[in-house]
């Protein structure tokens, strides 16, 4: 549980931010304090694990801000809001540590107050790489950071930059000094978009230098923004957060187009590029692998007689339960109504029997009940492997035809069952 100190004296805009905050951002307390002085009890009673405070600058008993400093001794995190105009406060917030401000006379204050707070919050699992030769920089830059709570990692050069990069890849935004040794800024922005493409990460390019071209140049290498290093905080803040912003809206729609509405595994486009690219990398590291199709057997009965509604839920079932089974490195998707495909890497033709004798075991839990009765869905599954003594499924279109054929023999063989392809099994049925 998180909790928020609100010192506000207006008890009508205290509780609004209370609920507002509460009802919207999850696992959220708000404390209210009206006063400096009940701000100090609170503080000092110890009771509250402050993980944040929102802070009225203009209080009956602390006019000046003075409620400020106390926060800061405490060594809380702080949001100011206040009605003074707005240059007046930029001098008086920002010549202290606080994170950010709120104008209170805005009609929008305290929905631009849940955005950042809800921001500064998910900041803690965003991962910022800043790559920068100069230790000096790396602190002032780190410390702004981390000052609204992101997760920041620093590289003194872009070969371990890039080095980080390979072993964070939740990574979202990397920030680069232009002017370094070996690989300047630029060079490093086209040697990450190489493999990282910029609805997956942003880049923004930063640099003291006075050179007219350099934002020009950082754009047309791949980067997404360019800050000058004599920044004011607040424009620096505010380009960061955009970035991030709109890097988690793209990854939130290619999701959305990558994955099934339903079950949110991937869908059937996905498993196409995706299990094309394993079963690459599998024959180029001569590494076994293993393609299965999956079906929920008699399931059309299940939609006539339940409905639609029961049979999704019937879908989901299945999903989470598959999906439990699978490891980091396996691919599952939904690539039709009631059909699942798989491709498992590192896994023989002696171990797929068993791998994929559990996904069925473990469908045959699934019970959904409905009107005091129980439905039991059970799974036919059909799997091919990669033979390379014999040259056997030498593309991954055909491994997904022969695990089609072998998911056709499990049904005729009395489906809630296991086959692998079989050339003559297959032939006879075709010919039967």
């Amino acid at each position: 549980m998180k909790y928020v100190l609100s010192v506000e004296d207006s008890r009508l805009f205290a509780n609004q931010i209370k609920q507002s905050i509460e009802e919207q951002i999850d696992d959220t307390i708000v404390i209210i304090a009206s006063s400096m002085s009940e701000a100090m009890e609170l503080l000092r009673s110890g009771k509250y694990n402050f993980q944040l405070a929102l802070l009225d600058l203009n209080l009956p008993d602390a006019p000046d801000g003075e409620i400020v400093d106390l926060v800061i001794s405490h060594n809380i995190p702080i949001f100011v809001f206040s009605s003074l105009m707005e240059e007046k406060l930029h001098k008086q917030v920002f010549s202290k540590p606080v994170i950010d401000y709120v104008l209170k006379n805005n009609t929008t204050s305290i929905s631009s107050l849940i955005k950042m707070v809800r921001r500064y919050f998910k900041n803690a699992t965003t991962k910022l790489l800043y790559v920068d030769d100069s230790k000096t920089a790396q602190q002032f830059i780190s410390n702004l950071l981390k000052r609204y709570n992101f997760n920041v990692l620093t590289a003194s050069s872009g070969k371990e930059g890039l080095e980080i990069l390979e072993k964070n890849l939740d990574i979202s935004l990397v920030l680069t000094d232009f002017i370094m040794p070996n690989m300047d800024g630029i060079e490093l922005t086209k040697q990450i978009r190489k493999n990282y493409p910029n609805w997956n990460l942003a880049i923004i390019g930063l640099s003291a230098g006075s050179e007219q071209n350099i934002s020009a140049r950082f754009l047309k290498s791949g980067g997404n923004d360019f800050i000058n290093k004599n920044f004011h905080r607040e424009e620096f803040f505010c380009r960061i957060h955009q970035n991030i912003n709109l890097v988690e809206h793209m990854n939130e729609l290619h999701h959305v187009a990558s994955n099934d509405f339903l079950t949110g595994l991937p869908n059937r486009r996905t498993f196409f590029t995706m299990g094309e690219t394993l079963f690459e990398n599998a024959v180029r590291q001569d590494m076994s692998a293993i393609v299965a199709m999956m079906d929920i057997d008699f399931f059309k009965s299940v939609n006539d007689t339940w409905g639609h509604n029961i049979g999704d839920k019937v879908l989901q079932a299945v999903a989470d339960k598959l999906s439990n089974r699978c490891r980091a490195s396996d691919l599952l998707a939904r690539v039709g109504g009631e059909e699942f495909a798989f491709v498992g890497i590192d896994i023989n033709a002696a171990q797929a029997k068993q791998v994929l004798d559990d996904f069925r075991t473990a469908v045959e839990e699934v019970i959904i009940e409905e009107n005091g009765d129980e439905i039991r869905p059970t799974i036919s599954i059909g799997f091919t492997d990669i033979d390379f003594a014999n040259n056997f499924g030498k593309d991954f279109n055909s491994l997904i035809q022969f695990a089609d054929e072998a998911l056709y023999q499990a049904k005729e063989n009395g489906r809630n069952r296991v086959e692998k392809y079989s050339e003559q099994k297959a032939s006879l049925i075709s010919n039967g």
